[in-house]
């Protein structure tokens, strides 16, 4: 039996995702509004299934399709930043098939556009509270000066992969797991 990586893209608040049959990496875009901002959202234009057929044990397993993101903000506060993390609950078993588990660390993620311009695992900390120690990646800051950029957007790319270098031979199976995208006004 070949061993199998998939999973969705969601965006909470406005759908809730649908796994498939397969099922199971399931990213989701969550908004966290504070006081400084009158609104701030996330939104995947694309990318919303991410599926791995048949890894190759001992190598990188790249996900085929890159999530595409969509932040938008209105913000009051004269200077003030717009982050972007994602990050797993569970760092020890950011993917799992009920019996093995496979860390955050062998998960990587690159945004070119932001602060992983180069792929980087999911181990670093939380970020202004934000995240998980351990399971998190900071994606992007943006700076925000109000009179100049107080309402914009911006798109980005993440494009995701599987890091299964020095990693024993995985038994078969479908691996699940949930990245959680969060934007955050500061």
């Amino acid at each position: 039996m070949a061993t199998r990586v998939a999973g969705q893209v969601g965006v909470v608040g406005s759908s809730i995702p649908t796994l498939s049959a397969v099922a199971a990496w399931n990213v989701r875009a969550d908004s966290g509004v504070s006081a400084q901002a009158n609104s701030i959202t996330l939104l995947v234009t694309s990318g919303a299934t991410q599926s791995i057929g048949g890894l190759v044990d001992g190598a990188i397993n790249a996900f085929p399709s890159p999530v595409r993101l969509s932040t938008q903000w209105s913000v009051t506060s004269l200077i003030t930043t717009v982050d972007l993390i994602g990050y797993f609950a569970a760092p020890a078993s950011a993917l799992t098939n009920g019996s093995t588990n496979l860390g955050s660390s062998l998960l990587e993620g690159r945004m070119t556009t932001g602060r992983v311009p180069t792929f980087t695992p999911f181990t670093q900390g939380p970020v202004g509270g934000q995240g998980v120690a351990g399971g998190t990646l900071h994606l992007f800051r943006q700076l925000i000066i109000s009179p100049f950029n107080g309402v914009g957007q911006r798109t980005d790319q993440l494009d995701l992969q599987l890091n299964l270098q020095g990693q024993p031979v995985l038994p078969p199976g479908t691996y699940q797991g949930t990245l959680t995208l969060r934007a955050t006004v500061y």
